[in-house]
């Protein structure tokens, strides 16, 4: 985007948080390695921040910057590779296994989910899951890989994570179709359990 702020702090001073945009951190009731993120939540890119509150439930720690201006969200979206806001930078270096929920455009493709970030290994057990649940995933030849080492999924622990980049279209069904929300964001935490594994407590959620 050719206006976004460059950074958190010029995002802080120009805008008001509480009015035109707050962070929200929902800290798990387990002590995981885990995380979901959302940082172009809220109204930047709608249902997003739903999303990453599902897959997390009420055991995993979750964090979403949300935008809540009447109109004009995007004017709030750091692009992944300059996000630093200093609370999600706090949080992420004691996670291993981060993941990050963002929107797309549909642009000629209204259902597939376009996956990042560095840590191979995840992207591969999410794609797999959410394909056994019955969601299309596209791993490379897309615009958004998410393998900056600045990207905020890959700030976590061990330098790298996964993104998912989820169309508008689907976006917007699962915020009107609850079963579909609920099977896009088991499969998703199915695959976390699977990289979070070394927690001593199982997790309490069942889908």
């Amino acid at each position: 985007m050719d206006n976004e702020f460059p950074n958190f702090a010029a995002l802080k001073a120009a805008k008001i948080e509480n009015i035109d945009y707050r962070i929200v951190v929902r800290r798990g009731a387990r002590t995981g390695s885990a995380i979901v993120i959302a940082p172009h939540g809220g109204k930047i890119e709608p249902r997003t921040s739903l999303i990453a509150a599902t897959i997390a439930g009420g055991d995993l720690d979750m964090y979403c910057f949300e935008g809540l201006m009447p109109e004009s969200n995007r004017e709030l979206h750091i692009t992944s590779r300059n996000f630093d806001e200093a609370t999600a930078l706090e949080l992420l270096r004691t996670k291993s296994t981060v993941v990050a929920i963002h929107g797309r455009q549909d642009r000629d493709d209204l259902a597939t989910i376009y996956m990042g970030g560095k840590d191979a290994a995840l992207v591969s057990e999410i794609a797999w899951r959410l394909g056994e649940a019955g969601f299309q995933t596209k791993k490379d030849n897309h615009p958004f890989p998410g393998i900056q080492d600045s990207n905020i999924v890959n700030r976590g622990l061990t330098g790298k994570g996964a993104q998912l980049e989820v169309p508008f279209s689907l976006r917007r069904r699962m915020g009107n179709e609850s079963e579909l929300l609920k099977r896009f964001c088991g499969a998703v935490r199915k695959a976390i359990e699977a990289f979070d594994a070394g927690n001593d407590a199982p997790s309490s959620i069942v889908f």
